[in-house]
């Protein structure tokens, strides 16, 4: 007999956006796991290529307050 259990955060605080998080867990271990982010993407990746890697934490803590 399964022990299938399925668990769903239909909205994610903390997340610029809108998000959901659906798990699926039989017994004791994960069997699927989904994040979903609704927005569009902004590339900010773009702007630190070629960054150093000691300047990216200060550079992206700006980005959003949270």
């Amino acid at each position: 007999m399964s022990d299938e259990r399925t668990y769903k955060v239909e909205l994610l605080a903390r997340v610029e956006g809108e998000g959901r998080f659906h798990v699926k867990v039989d017994g004791d271990r994960v069997v699927e796991a989904h994040l979903s982010i609704f927005e569009a993407p902004r590339f900010f990746e773009a702007f630190l290529r070629g960054r150093s890697l000691y300047e990216v934490p200060d550079i992206v803590a700006r980005i959003c307050g949270i």
